[in-house]
C-alpha cells in the first residue's frame, strides 16, 4: 500500500530550510521497519493542483505508525514542529500499488482526485487506488481517509508536455524533488 502526504507550505522565507529538513527526514523514515520507500515531489508549473507537494511512501500496513521508533524520530508531525505554522496537509493510505516505483527526473507522477470513468490519456496506464483506511488516528499519524478513490500513473516527462497533461482538470502533475529512498 502507499501512504500519501499532500502538502502546502506557505512560508517562502523558510522553503529551502524546510525542503532540506524533509529530505533528511525521508532518510530516517526508511530506516524504520515497516516503511519501505519514500520520495517527494512538487507540482509541475502550469498545473493547478490543490497541493503543491506530494510525498509517497510504501508501507505494508499501518503498524509502523504505532511503533516507538516512529515516535522517537518525530513521526506524525512532531519532527516538523519548527515548520507547523506554514504546513497544511492531507494524509491517506491506498491499496492498489504494492510498492511505489522510483520516479526518475525524466518522469512525472500523475495523481487524480477521484477516478474518472474513462482516463483517456495517451501513453499512460493509470492504476486505480482505494483508501486503505478511513479517517482515523494511526499511532502518531492522523489518516484523513479522503478521497476514497484516486488514480496514479508514472509517465515520461515528454508525454506531459506533448499531451499538455497540466491543462487537464482534476489531474495533478508532480516532478520528483528527491530520489526514492529505500
Amino acid at each position: 500500500m502507499i501512504y500519501t502526504v499532500e502538502l502546502n507550505f506557505s512560508d517562502a522565507s523558510k522553503t529551502d530550510e524546510w525542503n532540506a529538513w524533509y529530505e533528511t527526514y525521508l532518510k530516517q523514515l526508511v530506516s524504520l521497519d515497516g516503511l519501505e520507500t519514500a520520495q517527494r515531489f512538487r507540482a509541475v508549473a502550469g498545473s493547478e493542483p490543490t497541493w503543491e507537494y506530494l510525498a509517497l511512501y510504501t508501507v505494508p500496513n499501518l503498524d509502523v505508525y504505532e511503533s516507538e521508533a516512529y515516535r522517537k524520530i518525530g513521526g506524525g508531525g512532531n519532527a516538523s514542529k519548527a515548520f507547523h505554522h506554514a504546513i497544511s496537509r492531507r494524509r491517506n493510505v491506498y491499496n492498489g500499488v504494492e510498492r511505489m516505483a522510483a520516479v526518475s527526473d525524466e518522469a512525472r507522477v500523475l495523481f487524480w482526485e477521484g477516478v474518472p470513468d474513462d482516463f483517456g490519456l495517451p501513453d499512460c496506464l493509470p492504476v486505480a487506488l482505494t483508501a486503505g483506511a478511513g479517517n482515523q488516528q494511526a499511532g502518531a499519524t492522523k489518516i484523513d481517509g479522503t478521497p476514497e478513490r484516486r488514480a496514479i500513473a508514472v509517465v515520461d516527462a515528454a508525454a506531459v508536455e506533448r499531451y499538455d497533461f497540466t491543462a487537464i482538470e482534476g489531474l495533478a502533475v508532480y516532478a520528483p524533488i528527491t530520489q526514492r529512498y529505500g
